[in-house]
């Protein structure tokens, strides 16, 4: 319980962050421990999710779906919804024992896989992994609710004198991207006021895929069916709905570990029982002959079996993930001459290109939460379908900050990868398009030069234009698609200079400033 109730509230902390005050790194950490970001990061390279993805596999084949009861803050979520449900109304309720929606289950997974081959990884994972819709949910909905409740308590906090609250900015995505973690939560919440765990054990393909794995568990919670009298206490703890009284039988495909049956069987008729190894009988003057003996394959036969069960159920997420993500990643281009220039959303650095970004990220949103400018926004269909609540680059509330690379820290699944600083101030995610006929300077003939004063590398200045003025003028190889430009802008609606994305990010040229030219005689000064 304690551990499930700080691995929630340690991410929803990362995910509802809108002052800075967590640090990424656990966040990051966190989030790397999900099944899900936990195979794609594997897939990467990145060392911290391959040692989760095998841990979490270990731990399953160990004990069963412990990792659905204690590590997967939707599952987490649930319990707290199903337990506030429990108490709703004059007289307790409790879960009695469902049967298994097997068809439902399996069918889910397959599609699931089979998309996955298809080249839908992105799509089918982003809306089924149970750790990005609670990302999700958390990022979209409840941060921005947090950030209302902050601002208004503003007042109050000025009226007391404290300096410590202050007012935030609200960031609400598009109401086509809200519409995800809306369904997303309602479906959950209702399920879990229903029966429990009914969205685990019945939609969640990664509920399903741990729970073939528990079915060889080494460990397993049995009902000693000379102890039992057929209380009932244990189905009125049980939240999965997998103790069936009548046969004193658990399902471990649908039990969820959280051990709620043990303690509260008086008689001690519940508890773990080893199954990969049965050793001899406790009488063998009484024991028939050959079962005196313990046979000699079985226990290897279970573990082997067992084995190649969690090897197969991994090999399902991470083989096809390589070979999809292996089939469309592209390297790094040279620049936009190379690579053509795109209009649409521009992607986040580290992602390299919008076609392996669409294909990795299953949108947890976690490095919209840790973005210090505000400037990653979920996507509603900018991107297209394939692109629904992935972040997006939107240069018209915000600018990429030159000296951060906080989204490639956080990212938990290899969707954006980490840069060094230096790299990133290099990374070319699109270019600066200066449209002349659009700017104040040409139309209205006020000077302005926003556009080039925040230009972090130079790629924006100013040339002489008429009447003394000056003009922005764009050099392509010199931008890194930061926005810095496009949101500096004054002109509205449409901005006079705009980021245009490149769909494989390039190497912008990192210009060295020019040494000081000697002082002009005096005679030549215009003044």
């Amino acid at each position: 319980m304690l551990v499930a109730l700080a691995m929630l509230a340690g991410l929803s902390a990362a995910l509802l962050d809108f002052r800075g005050l967590v640090p990424h790194r656990l966040g990051h950490a966190l989030a790397s421990v999900q099944l899900v970001p936990a195979a794609l990061g594997a897939v990467a390279g990145l060392t911290l999710s391959v040692v989760a993805l095998l841990a979490i596999l270990a731990l399953t084949l160990a004990l069963g779906r412990v990792y659905c009861s204690a590590i997967c803050p939707l599952g987490i979520f649930q319990d707290i919804v199903s337990r506030l449900a429990r108490q709703v109304g004059p007289k307790k309720r409790f879960l009695r024992h469902a049967k298994p929606l097997s068809w439902l289950r399996y069918g889910l997974l397959g599609a699931t896989l089979l998309a996955v081959l298809a080249g839908w990884s992105g799509v089918a994972l982003a809306l089924l992994d149970p750790y990005s819709n609670y990302g999700r949910i958390a990022s979209d909905l409840f941060r921005p609710v947090g950030v209302l409740l902050n601002n208004g308590l503003v007042g109050v906090a000025e009226w007391f004198g404290w300096a410590w609250l202050y007012r935030v900015e609200p960031h609400w995505a598009g109401a086509g991207a809200l519409a995800v973690p809306g369904v997303a939560l309602t479906v959950v919440v209702a399920l879990s006021a229903w029966r429990g765990r009914l969205y685990c054990n019945t939609l969640c393909p990664v509920g399903t895929l741990l729970g073939m794995i528990a079915r060889r568990a080494a460990w397993r919670i049995e009902i000693d069916q000379e102890a039992c009298r057929k209380c009932g206490a244990c189905l009125k703890a049980c939240k999965a709905q997998c103790i069936d009284l009548r046969t004193a039988e658990i399902d471990a495909s649908r039990c969820v570990g959280c051990f709620n049956c043990v303690p509260v069987c008086t008689e001690g008729g519940i508890g773990l029982v080893w199954k990969w190894h049965r050793g001899a009988a406790k009488d063998p003057e009484a024991a028939a002959p050959e079962a005196s003996a313990p046979p000699a394959d079985e226990g290897r036969r279970a573990f082997i079996s067992g084995s190649a069960l969690a090897l197969t159920a991994a090999a399902g997420v991470a083989g096809a993930v390589v070979a999809e993500a292996g089939r469309r990643r592209r390297g790094q281009g040279r620049g936009p001459q190379d690579q053509g220039i795109v209009f649409g959303p521009v992607c986040p650095p580290g992602s390299k290109s919008v076609e392996r970004f669409l294909d990795v990220c299953t949108a947890c949103h976690l490095c919209v939460s840790a973005c210090p400018t505000g400037v990653l926004r979920p996507a509603t269909l900018e991107y297209g379908w394939a692109g629904l609540t992935k972040p997006q680059m939107d240069f018209s509330k915000s600018f990429c900050n030159f000296d951060c690379n906080r989204c490639g820290e956080v990212c938990p699944e290899g969707a954006i990868l980490p840069l060094a600083l230096a790299e990133k101030k290099t990374t070319q995610l699109g270019v600066a398009r200066f449209r002349r006929y659009m700017c104040i300077v040409h139309e209205e003939g006020t000077a302005c030069g926003a556009c080039a004063e925040h230009c972090p590398t130079g790629a924006v200045h100013m040339v002489p234009f008429r009447d003394g003025l000056t003009i922005p003028q764009v050099e392509p190889e010199q931008c890194i698609g930061c926005g810095a430009c496009e949101y500096a802008c004054p002109v509205r609606p449409a901005r006079a200079i705009r980021v245009e994305a490149l769909p494989v990010h390039g190497r912008a040229i990192v210009v060295k400033d020019k040494p000081a030219e000697s002082p002009a005689p005096v005679d030549d000064f215009p003044f």
